[in-house]
């Protein structure tokens, strides 16, 4: 960048920040140096004050580039305002002209400069906005202060309001340090005075004299019969009853999500001594517990709790069934086990060849999710019992 480049960007940012008098001094420079700087006049007449010097400007613009837009809608506009009134200049005498140069006469002396207003230059100056910005921050820590003072001091003196009601003190104490406490000094009891107390003058109360009474008729004293002889028995041996051995009751034991799954238990009703399967134990394991599997596992036992072996379990949907049958399959496995692929709310277990409880309303979901298809398990097992 060359001495006349800086000179020129320097007086494009004092025109644009409003600095006119340093704007005018940079530009005239420019021309000075390179008359052919189209820039340069043309920034130049946006900081004259005077038509004659704007015009001027924009015609030496138009002279270097016609096509220039910006210097024609400015000379147009300045034709078109009213004219200034006209300026007479004096004729110095012939002896005290200055030689004639052959070179273009200098833009400052056609072009005077203006003294810049001395707002302007204290506004621009970085040293005012430094001031005027500490002012502010210590106006506003002054009010902040005034702010947190009124609302802590309000906060202690409520809390100290109570202890002045109760100990006040004559005068003040510090802060910080403890204050004496005060020994009420009892008061004198008043000796209670002896009141007499009127004994009550008895009142003769009205006694109601009996009326006699008729004597009662003596009755017939009923002649005593002769009781029976009691014959001694030898007492025979009563038989004690035989306690009767049965199995113990069966406890079904429930998983507490299931409610919340909306899965239902339907007990099978049946007569005393009816044999029945019976769901003894049931239980859910969400997406992350089974592991990616999504089955009904059933385990079938016999009364004596072992493995009920050839026993059918039924799997019910809305549009159909399974039969499956109890295998013998290496534990930790359940004899049963049945893939599910709907949603929960469509499925339902229960054993057959004799009366059974029925659990439904399962499927894969969760209990956020229960119309996703995430997997999910059951373990159900059912055990032969007797009402």
């Amino acid at each position: 960048m060359t001495a006349d480049d800086s000179l020129l960007a320097q007086g494009i940012l004092a025109a644009r920040a409003g600095e006119k008098s340093t704007a005018r001094r940079l530009l005239s420079q420019v021309i000075q140096e390179d008359p052919n700087s189209e820039a340069a006049w043309l920034w130049l007449s946006s900081v004259l004050d005077t038509p004659q010097g704007r015009a001027h400007c924009l015609r030496q613009v138009l002279a270097l580039n016609p096509r220039n837009q910006t210097a024609q809608k400015g000379l147009a506009a300045l034709e078109d305002a009213p004219p200034a009134p006209a300026i007479v200049a004096q004729t110095p005498p012939a002896e005290a002209l200055p030689p004639v140069e052959t070179k273009e006469p200098a833009l400052v002396e056609v072009l005077p400069e203006e003294p810049a207003p001395a707002w302007q230059d204290l506004v621009g100056s970085q040293r005012f906005w430094q001031v005027t910005l500490l002012s502010l921050a210590v106006v506003a820590s002054i009010l902040v202060g005034f702010l947190l003072y009124a609302v802590l001091g309000g906060a202690f003196a409520a809390e100290e309001e109570p202890v002045a009601v109760v100990l006040p003190s004559p005068t003040p104490w510090p802060r910080g340090t403890l204050r004496p406490t005060f020994t009420a000094t009892p008061t004198n009891t008043a000796t209670p005075t002896h009141t007499p107390t009127i004994t009550p003058t008895p009142t003769h109360t009205y006694t109601p004299t009996p009326l006699p009474t008729e004597t009662p008729v003596p009755t017939d004293t009923p002649t005593p019969t002769p009781k029976p002889r009691v014959r001694r028995r030898s007492p025979t041996a009563t038989p004690l009853p035989t306690a009767t051995v049965g199995l113990p009751p069966l406890v079904r034991t429930l998983d507490g999500r299931l409610t919340l799954l909306g899965v239902q238990i339907a007990p099978v009703s049946v007569p005393a001594g009816q044999p029945y399967w019976r769901l003894i134990d049931a239980r859910w394991e969400d997406g992350e517990q089974s592991g990616g599997k999504h089955s009904i596992y059933v385990e079938v036992l016999d009364a004596a709790g072992n493995r009920a072996l050839g026993e059918r379990v039924v799997v019910e949907w809305a549009s159909g069934s399974a039969t499956l049958v109890v295998k013998d399959v290496p534990p930790p496995e359940l004899s049963v086990n049945f893939p599910m692929y709907n949603t929960l709310g469509s499925y339902s277990v229960r054993v057959l060849g004799l009366p059974s409880d029925r659990i439904s309303g399962m499927g894969m979901g969760t209990i956020e999710a229960p119309n996703f298809t995430v997997h999910t398990c059951f373990y159900l097992t059912f055990r032969l019992a007797t009402r």
